[in-house]
């Protein structure tokens, strides 16, 4: 073994090869859902505003998150209770090392992740101003080099949803991985959820409309879904993206929540007034809200109001890891939505998703059963 592959495991205090730590950690487990996309560390900078070309700018704090966006909905949907697993790609360094504590930290399965020999981790530089905005300026590593001889299909036939991040469609071979899985998914009968990234919507149009027949649930930001429908408000954009074939649209429209919808009717569901300390990964919290609301079975307009609070509590927090994140956290937040009077309109949906939380957690701890089954 060669010398880069060992690695000083924080808290352990030893020298670790990163194949043994990743190798003991590859249960095989048969996930829910299992995620495909970028598995990256964020390096998350605050600054008083961002620096003009050829400038610079000091930070006022400095934190590493655990990151991507498969990650980023992975990891929320792993503190939601539901079994999850993620096919990603890492490099044989540290940064390798914070993220997959990241992903162990949040109960997500490892059994779907690769390690490139050679390529680094994915690694990103997320510069957020006081307005909770951010910028990111980032480099997808080993992530690109996503094998598809790796894919195993036993891994994915056992589940119920396949979440795709669009970031995996932009180069070989993670595409070839990417486009595999969401075969293998169709072929059985797996519901296949797709968050299609603002990159990819730009420079590969008629691939991802040529997608969106096999997608049960098309989760773009009001940006993505102007590209891919060609169209400027976010009622045209979901009509527009549902004629093509997607089954559910859930339009993310960051501070005002989100227009969710079928063929049968749209519904605009106003988000919860938080104070943003940084939007990175909000989008994702959104995701992974929506997607553990219909695999638990809940109307389009209660998965919403979950999304909305992920979505919420991850702008609330600093960086897009929801490691950290508690049900009652979740629950607080549900109930503080159901007492704003703009929400009056809401309380039913509201109080639905409240019921699945409060009610299903209970039962999880005396049965040991998932929350959401």
């Amino acid at each position: 073994m060669q010398p880069a592959e060992f690695h000083f495991y924080q808290g352990c205090g030893i020298l670790v090869p990163l194949s043994v730590m990743l190798g003991a950690w590859t249960e095989k487990l048969m996930p829910d859902v299992v995620a495909l996309g970028d598995l990256n560390v964020d390096i998350i900078a605050h600054f008083p505003n961002f620096p003009s070309k050829g400038g610079d700018a000091l930070a006022v704090s400095t934190e590493l998150h655990c990151g991507g966006s498969a990650a980023n909905a992975a990891i929320a949907l792993a503190r939601l209770g539901v079994t999850v697993g993620l096919i990603a790609r890492v490099g044989p360094d540290s940064w390798a090392l914070k993220a997959l504590h990241g992903l162990q930290a949040a109960g997500v399965d490892a059994g779907g992740l690769q390690r490139d020999p050679a390529a680094m981790t994915g690694l990103m530089y997320v510069v957020v101003t006081p307005d909770g905005e951010r910028t990111i300026l980032g480099y997808r590593g080993a992530n690109v080099l996503t094998d598809p001889n790796q894919i195993s299909e036993e891994y994915i036939q056992g589940a119920k949803l396949f979440h795709l991040s669009g970031y995996a469609l932009l180069a070989e071979p993670q595409r070839s991985a990417a486009l595999l899985t969401l075969e293998i998914a169709c072929r059985h009968g797996l519901a296949v959820a797709l968050d299609p990234g603002l990159s990819i919507s730009q420079t590969a149009l008629d691939e991802m409309h040529a997608l969106l027949p096999v997608v049960n649930i098309l989760l773009p930001s009001l940006n993505e879904a102007q590209r891919l429908a060609r169209m400027t408000a976010p009622e045209d954009c979901a009509h527009v993206l549902l004629d093509k074939g997607c089954q559910v649209v859930a339009l993310k429209l960051g501070r005002d929540g989100c227009l969710v919808g079928s063929r049968e009717g749209l519904r605009h569901v106003p988000g919860l007034a938080v104070q943003a300390r940084d939007s990175t990964g909000a989008g994702d919290g959104f995701a992974a809200g929506f997607i553990a609301g219909r695999l638990a079975g809940l109307s389009l307009h209660s998965a919403a109001i979950l999304g909305n609070a992920l979505g919420a509590m991850a702008a609330a927090r600093v960086g897009a890891s929801m490691e950290m994140m508690q049900r009652r956290d979740v629950l607080a937040l549900l109930q503080s939505y159901g007492r704003q009077e703009a929400y009056s309109a809401h309380l039913e949906a509201i109080q639905q998703v409240i019921d699945l939380i409060s009610t299903r957690l209970v039962e999880q701890e005396e049965e040991k059963k998932p929350w959401w089954k």
